[in-house]
C-alpha cells in the first residue's frame, strides 16, 4: 500500500503524447536491480518501448506490455544505476517523451533502496519434518512393492493348473 502511495506521490508528467510514468524496485542482488516501469500512453499505439541509457554504454530497448486503460508497463533487470530512460509509441503517429531519469520516476538510489537485497534464502526442514518425509517415502514405496507382489504373484504357476486361465465353458482335465 505504501508503495503504490508513494509512486503515485512521485509519478512524473512526461507530455508528447505521454503522461505519468512511474518505476519501483521489485528487488535487489549485489550485481543488479530488478525495475517495474509503468508509462500512461495518451495517443493511440502500436507497441510502446523504453530505451534505457547509461553514460557511455550502448542504450537498452525493451518493450512493453498493455496494462489496460492506456498504461503500459514492463518489469526488467538492470545494472543497479540510474539510468536515463525515454519512452518510444510506435504506430500511427509515433511519439517519443522526453528522458527522464529513474530517479525522477520514484527510485531512490541514495536511500539504499537498490542497495539492500529483498532476496530470501530457502530454509530448511526441521529434522522432525524430515523424518515425517522419509517415513512417508517408505511408506509409498513399500506400498508400490506389495502391489507389484499381488499384480506380478498370480501369474507364475509352476504346476500349470492355474484355474484363472480356463474359460467359464471349459471343464478342467479329467485325467484321460
Amino acid at each position: 500500500m505504501n508503495r503504490l502511495a508513494a509512486s503515485v506521490l512521485l509519478a512524473v508528467e512526461l507530455g508528447g503524447g505521454f503522461g505519468t510514468a512511474t518505476a519501483t524496485v521489485v528487488s535487489t542482488t549485489e550485481q543488479s536491480t530488478i525495475v517495474e516501469i509503468h508509462v500512461e500512453v495518451a495517443a493511440s499505439a502500436d507497441a510502446v518501448v523504453a530505451h534505457l541509457t547509461l553514460s557511455g554504454e550502448e542504450t537498452v530497448t525493451v518493450p512493453m506490455l498493455p496494462r489496460g486503460d492506456g498504461v503500459f508497463g514492463v518489469t526488467t533487470e538492470i545494472r543497479s544505476a540510474d539510468y536515463v530512460v525515454v519512452f518510444e509509441a510506435v504506430g500511427d503517429p509515433g511519439a517519443q517523451s522526453q528522458p527522464v531519469r529513474l530517479s525522477e520516476l520514484g527510485l531512490d538510489f541514495d536511500s539504499g533502496q537498490v542497495a539492500t537485497s529483498t532476496t530470501v534464502e530457502d530454509e530448511q526442514a526441521s529434522p522432525g519434518t524430515q523424518r515425517w518425509l522419509w517415513l512417508g517415502v517408505a511408506l509409498g514405496a513399500a506400498s508400490l512393492s506389495a502391489l507389484a507382489f499381488w499384480v506380478l504373484g498370480g501369474r507364475n504357476d509352476p504346476d500349470g493348473d492355474n484355474d484363472r486361465d480356463q474359460l467359464p465353458s471349459e471343464e478342467p482335465n479329467s485325467g484321460a
